[in-house]
């Protein structure tokens, strides 16, 4: 009998399981070198996909990147298998800690991350955890850096020799205090008087 207890304790373990997370992203920029990093508030666009295990894909131009466009690459000699039907758009909140969000329930997932006003993006080909609900990570998206790969993922810089802006603003940027406007006159003892009937 204990046996037998053990075995429907191990059946009822396995249907609790849940394949999926909600990935949330603390994402971070860059434009000049000798700059430190700051959180990204332009907004970002983020997508994923659900694609079978043992596949890869990649975002080949910057155009593909803006139109949501994957290139299957799973073989050297791939054809052109290419899809821009995401099977889940992520959220955007400037104001939150992690500012992107995905709700990912497929076990893979090719994810795209894209930039548009500071023009480079990222990609992560990912397998989702079991029985974990939130997944906090972080994203660095450096225009001042070169391509390359970190933390599961492959960041794209289609630009890097374009000369950028600072993201961190200079003092003359600070908001001045206004001023008082000096047409306005301040109210007479005769002006405060006028309503008074002797």
């Amino acid at each position: 009998m204990a046996l037998v207890a053990v075995m429907l304790g191990c059946v009822s373990c396995f249907k609790d399981e849940v394949q999926g997370t909600l990935l949330k992203i603390e994402v971070y920029s860059k434009n000049v070198k000798t700059d430190d990093p700051v959180k990204t508030t332009t907004e970002l666009y983020s997508y994923a996909f659900n694609v079978k295990k043992g596949s890869k894909w990649s975002v080949t131009t910057w155009e593909d990147a803006l139109a949501h466009r994957i290139t299957n690459v799973t073989n050297p000699d791939y054809t052109s298998e290419q899809r821009e039907d995401y099977d889940v758009l992520g959220t955007f909140d400037a104001e939150a800690q992690y500012q992107v969000e995905l709700d990912l329930r497929s076990e893979w997932v090719f994810m795209l991350i894209v930039d548009p006003t500071n023009e480079v993006y990222a990609t992560r080909l990912y397998e989702t955890p079991i029985n974990l609900p939130v997944t906090p990570t972080s994203l660095h998206l450096y225009a001042a850096n070169a391509s390359g790969s970190a933390n599961g993922w492959d960041f794209v810089n289609p630009f890097p020799d374009k000369v950028r802006e600072s993201l961190i603003p200079t003092e003359d940027e600070e908001e001045e205090p206004t001023e008082e406007d000096p047409t306005e006159e301040e109210p007479t003892e005769e002006d405060g008087n006028e309503d008074v009937i002797e």
